[in-house]
């Protein structure tokens, strides 16, 4: 375990030592790491799950760094799954060639481009597109649909590489992968090396005070370093002589920012969003600690209601099965000790992820045709940012007396009938 972990000991925005944790989440097995049959015996690496917040530049963090390439290299989340993400970038993609009018063959680069599933929707706009990709096996996946892909982590170098190879970027592009960064200052420079003077970097990643409001702990697992407000990314930028000329709050993944960024001085015209969105922080108290205590009490007080919720239910007989095997998902089982003996198995659309074990509590993935098949009473919905998805997707479930509990922010079942 030493091996794959190290423990950062400063703010990776700020280099700030004043890191006071809020949450422990206890010792937990990466979110994503699903298992096959042949590991079960096998000896699990965890991993503590502490949150801290910086009391100079407000970044909420993680301490306990995993290696990159042992979270990354091999990985089993692919975009395209979901209905809800493939419109979702479609949309994104419509926003950006319509407000920047890029010109025909400019560059556009996407960093953990993943499948290419948001790139996709660039293809017929006459753009040069470029992925950036380190899990090998997804970054194939992507190459096989014509994606150009880079199979590497972004840093300063490929920064370099992507100006001296294909030239300069009008648009650098990342959805929920800023947070994923250790160094993201080194992040930033290479963003520099590859964006041509007036180029522009946007980004969509969770925001910290949706995940405040709506108790949204089970964003928190190992590959995700940082929790960001405005303020905390303000700090960012200004460090490496960019800034932020617009914000806007998406509702996708439970509450999310979409950040635009440029050179400062450069052409695009500063709105009132970031100033506005760092007072509103200020004035809420997520630069306070006491914040965060108060979050943390909340989340342990979910937990109790939660299982006090599945245990009344397992003792009328009831069945319960968990639908999406999603990181967060897992964060959530393993926290409240969800096993075999509160929930039968996980369903999910990916193949990828089907005839795995979950990580930690071990739990089956089977296809998402099993609820139909084996009709257990209730199922947990883990991949809760999607449900309107999966209530609409399985109707025939809910019409054979199927009912969905739903976790956040208080545990309910649905529909109500």
């Amino acid at each position: 375990m030493g091996q794959l972990a190290t423990r950062r000991e400063e703010c990776r925005i700020c280099e700030s030592r004043r890191l006071s944790r809020f949450l422990d989440l206890g010792l937990s097995p990466l979110a994503n790491r699903f298992l096959r049959q042949e590991q079960l015996d096998d000896e699990e690496p965890r991993f503590p799950l502490d949150v801290f917040l910086c009391a100079d530049c407000s970044l909420v963090q993680l301490l306990e760094i995993v290696d990159p390439a042992f979270l990354f290299r091999d990985y089993i989340y692919v975009s395209g799954t979901s209905d809800t993400m493939r419109a979702h970038f479609s949309s994104f993609a419509d926003e950006v060639t319509k407000r920047f009018a890029f010109e025909p063959d400019q560059l556009v680069v996407e960093v953990a481009s993943n499948d290419g599933t948001f790139l996709s929707n660039f293809e017929d706009r006459g753009l040069r597109l470029l992925g950036v990709e380190p899990a090998v096996n997804i970054a194939e996946i992507a190459t096989e649909r014509g994606i150009e892909t880079i199979n590497e982590f972004f840093s300063e170098e490929v920064g370099e590489r992507i100006r001296t190879e294909y030239g300069s970027a009008a648009c650098i592009l990342a959805t929920n992968v800023f947070a994923h960064l250790d160094d993201m200052n080194g992040f930033v420079r290479g963003l520099l090396e590859a964006l041509d003077h007036e180029g522009i970097f946007i980004f969509e990643n969770s925001y910290v005070r949706d995940m405040i409001d709506h108790l949204e702990f089970d964003s928190v697992y190992h590959e995700h370093l940082s929790y960001f407000s405005v303020t905390a990314l303000s700090a960012l930028f200004e460090r490496h002589g960019m800034e932020i000329f617009d914000v806007q709050h998406q509702p996708v993944h439970g509450g999310s920012l979409r950040v635009f960024v440029q050179r400062q001085g450069a052409g695009h015209v500063v709105t009132d969003a970031p100033a506005r969105f760092c007072a509103e922080e200020r004035d809420s108290g997520l630069c306070d600690f006491e914040t965060y205590e108060a979050f943390a009490t909340r989340v342990y007080e979910l937990r109790s209601s939660l299982m006090d919720l599945l245990n009344s239910l397992r003792g009328k007989g009831k069945r319960i099965v968990a639908y999406g095997s999603s990181a967060k998902g897992n964060t959530l089982l393993n926290f409240m000790e969800i096993g075999p003996d509160v929930v039968s198995y996980l369903v999910d659309k990916s193949p990828l992820k089907q005839g795995t074990f979950s990580p930690g509590m071990h739990l089956p993935v089977l296809p998402v045709d099993r609820l139909v098949e084996d009709r257990p009473d209730y199922a947990l919905i883990l991949a809760w940012n999607f449900t309107d998805e999966i209530v609409n997707q399985q109707q025939d479930y809910i019409e054979a007396g199927g009912r969905f509990i739903v976790p956040f922010p208080t545990p309910h079942i649905i529909p109500d009938f």
